[in-house]
């Protein structure tokens, strides 16, 4: 697939456009590649990823969080550290990362709109400027019975917590993947019974409760995983088999969710 036409399908599934002003969306590594035929979606670039990336012969890892963040200030490369070894190892294998963050989270179908889906959400709108999500169950069940099936679906993932009240009636519910506990004030103002997102700060958690709005912190990959699949279908849907796409699933990757 021409390199070319691949960007343009990434940017039509997560416009950089969207991207936030702190984030660093779109090319991470550009090796001046024209043709891309195979693809790695990862959450994450990570010695093992690159490893499995290799092996496969892929020609880009797309990833969800980016490889490197303008915070981040790096002025050198020293390889005895894991970003600049990733880095340097990414470059001697040929190997160009594209990553998709905060435009795929604000994105229509991404990854917010995809957890909505997995959650029995409807009539799902933007809230937070657009990165967060509000919607309704079909019908309100207990916060105990809700909390399982959320932990059930994310794949029980590690350090999952949920405060209020159990038998509390959750029908509308707010949601922001990845580590976003200071969105809670507007979702409480669009009526949330409950929000959920990867992380909520002890201050957070104690100021939602004093609110009766319920909350869950599912970790912050244990939201955020759900890019990797959600990528690659969209990847497949829209190459129409011009590009072969991995997933880091695929290969039995020994996966924490806790982040």
């Amino acid at each position: 697939m021409k390199k070319i036409d691949l960007l343009q399908l990434l940017d039509k599934i997560a416009p950089l456009s969207l991207a936030m002003e702190w984030d660093n969306c779109g090319m991470q590594t550009e090796l001046g590649k024209t043709e891309i035929n195979k693809v790695y979606a990862a959450l994450e670039v990570t010695d093992q990823v690159i490893e499995h990336a290799a092996y496969l012969g892929c020609d880009m890892i797309i990833t969800h969080h980016p490889l490197i963040l303008p915070s981040f200030a790096l002025t050198s490369i020293d390889v005895r550290k894991p970003l600049d070894r990733n880095i340097t190892e990414l470059i001697k294998r040929g190997m160009e990362v594209y990553s998709a963050h905060t435009c795929f989270d604000i994105a229509p179908g991404g990854n917010n709109d995809y957890l909505c889906s997995m959650l029995g959400i409807e009539k799902v709108s933007a809230i937070c400027g657009g990165i967060a999500r509000i919607g309704a169950l079909k019908k309100a069940v207990r916060l105990s019975d809700f909390e399982r099936s959320v932990f059930e679906k994310l794949g029980k993932p590690v350090g999952f917590l949920c405060g209020g009240d159990p038998a509390r009636q959750i029908k509308t519910v707010a949601l922001c993947t990845g580590g976003a506990g200071e969105y809670w004030p507007e979702a409480l103002a669009a009526g949330a019974d409950l929000y959920i997102t990867g992380e909520i700060k002890h201050h957070e958690a104690a100021a939602i409760k004093q609110t009766g709005m319920a909350y869950i912190a599912a970790g912050h990959a244990g939201t955020e995983w759900i890019f990797v699949p959600n990528m690659a279908e969209q990847l497949r849907k829209g190459s129409l088999d011009a590009l072969t796409v991995y997933e880091e699933k695929d290969h039995l990757i020994p996966f924490d969710r806790s982040y």
